[in-house]
């Protein structure tokens, strides 16, 4: 027979600033993933073909969100890496290191000797910076998302502009 063991056989007594500190990190997290997350999904879909029967597209796209969430961040950031680290040099490390960060605390490593930038996740200001670069780093996964779609807003432009010259598009 198994004995019940108690909650704190599982969970290391945390203060609230450790409590605090964790939610923060995993949120930060959440928001990069998300923005990530809707960043690969839109530039698929965007070239993706068109399916004439909406039914099926619309599972397509389904599936299509459902395989980029399966994925693990690794696989899903070095989509994007490459060209992010050219034009947002300084993002492109943050979102390696709140990843790190979030494996640290996730995976069951103490918490009191989890840093971010090389300060320790017990110091107030380090719990901000952590939020206040999470936000910047989504913010220029937009400006990101932009750039991309750019060129199809152009490409979108130039035909229409064919089209009323009345010249073919091919």
């Amino acid at each position: 027979m198994l004995r019940k063991r108690s909650a704190r056989y599982f969970t290391p007594e945390l203060t609230d600033h450790e409590v605090e500190a964790i939610i923060v990190c995993l949120m930060a997290h959440l928001l990069i993933e998300n923005s990530l997350n809707g960043v690969i999904y839109r530039w698929l879909k965007q070239d993706a073909p068109i399916l004439t029967d909406t039914k099926i597209g619309s599972q397509a796209t389904d599936k299509l969100w459902k395989n980029i969430v399966k994925m693990d961040f690794a696989k899903k950031y070095s989509l994007i890496q490459p060209f992010f680290d050219v034009c947002f040099p300084n993002e492109e490390e943050t979102l390696w290191k709140i990843n790190d960060l979030r494996n640290t605390i996730f995976h069951g490593k103490t918490i009191r000797d989890a840093k971010y930038k090389d300060q320790f996740l017990s110091e107030e200001a380090t719990v901000e910076k952590i939020f206040l670069d999470a936000q910047a780093a989504s913010r220029q996964l937009a400006k990101f998302e932009e750039m991309v779609d750019g060129q199809h807003a152009t490409a979108e432009r130039l035909r229409k502009r064919l089209e009323e010259l009345g010249e073919p598009l091919f």
